[in-house]
């Protein structure tokens, strides 16, 4: 099987789950009043005193992206009406699958923290989450996205999900992920908590290499030779090199370094 459709199907699984949560506040009737009512402008004048940006704005009731703006066309090469009309599949086009997946089930992770919290408090929670987004060119951006919800029907579940979307790749270098909920629901004593756990990927992010290439991909960042990995796990030299020899070959780098680096900014390793 191949990675991506390994991860294809990963994808599919993390995006039922996530869909299960977010679209709670479907097909509720006084919701269509409500969207009728919303006037985006109140959230976008905050935000343009702090940053350029360009933004999206996500019906999680349907799925769906309602509206975009700011220079989105001059950052990703995608016009405002591409965005709209592709909706949630443009994930697939700007995201690499690993944060795909990531995004998913992160903001499942996010839905199950919301819907915990009092009605009153859910308009304080936001999430946050760093990415390598793809433009339409091929060219990367390293950005900061913030998702606020800032929608609700009468059950103070949301509606509509503002998408604030800001270039970082000067500020942030070493491009390390990081997916993060935001609760200020207590202006005094705000949480920051993470929702990004290496840990929870392991079936993805190690789909690529085999157990024993795991194993002397480990030791290698650590600093380890071919000599002293061999002595470690009781294999040969040789194994050790025909193991690094298919690690290169499956995650498409030209040495070791890449691959270490790859693995410790896409977060398994």
């Amino acid at each position: 099987m191949k990675l991506d459709s390994f991860l294809f199907r990963k994808i599919s699984q993390s995006f039922q789950e996530f869909s299960k949560y977010s679209q709670k506040s479907v097909g509720k009737a006084e919701a269509m009043q409500r969207k009728k009512d919303f006037d985006l402008n109140n959230y976008l004048r905050v935000f343009h005193a702090f940053d350029t940006y360009f933004y999206s704005l996500a019906d999680i009731s349907t799925l769906s992206i309602v509206d975009a703006g700011g220079p989105i066309e001059q950052f990703t090469g995608y016009t405002k009406e591409e965005v709209i009309r592709r909706g949630y599949s443009l994930m697939l086009s700007i995201h690499h699958l690993k944060d795909t997946i990531r995004a998913t089930r992160g903001g499942t992770k996010y839905f199950k923290y919301l819907y915990a919290q009092a009605p009153e408090k859910r308009p304080y929670i936001k999430v946050n989450r760093t990415l390598d987004l793809i433009c339409k060119n091929g060219k990367t951006l390293f950005v900061l996205a913030q998702s606020i919800p800032v929608l609700f029907n009468e059950h103070m579940e949301p509606i509509y999900m503002l998408n604030i979307y800001s270039d970082i790749s000067n500020l942030q270098p070493s491009r390390q992920y990081s997916h993060y909920l935001i609760d200020n629901s207590d202006a005094e004593h705000p949480k920051k908590i993470s929702l990004f756990d290496k840990n929870d990927y392991s079936d993805c992010f190690q789909a690529a290499v085999s157990p024993s290439e795991m194993r002397v991909l480990e030791l290698v960042a650590q600093g380890h030779d071919s000599k002293l990995i061999a002595d470690k796990l009781f294999i040969s030299e040789h194994t050790v090199r025909t193991h690094r020899k298919n690690i290169l070959k499956k995650m498409d780098c030209n040495n070791m370094t890449e691959v270490v680096r790859k693995a410790l900014v896409e977060g398994w390793l």
